[in-house]
């Protein structure tokens, strides 16, 4: 397990209060843990925080959803 300091500037899994939050560390300190998530900054107590680990991969809902098989592609004009 790396440690925590290490961690910041990459995206972690911080477990606080029984709820995963996912973000990109940005500062961690006596009294908060703070991440900088998908829909804005989440700062955590630190009394509450249980768990600080990196996450396993980054996934994205959408990718590659729109790509179009070489063979299926046609021009629109002929």
């Amino acid at each position: 397990m790396p440690d925590i300091m290490e961690m910041i500037g990459k995206e972690v899994e911080v477990i606080a209060n029984g709820v995963s939050y996912k973000g990109v560390l940005i500062e961690v300190s006596d009294t908060d843990v703070h991440l900088k998530g998908t829909l804005g900054y989440i700062s955590l107590p630190t009394s509450s925080v249980t768990e600080v680990r990196p996450t396993e991969k980054k996934t994205v809902q959408w990718e590659n959803t729109f790509d179009v098989p070489a063979e299926e592609k046609k021009d629109l004009i002929p």
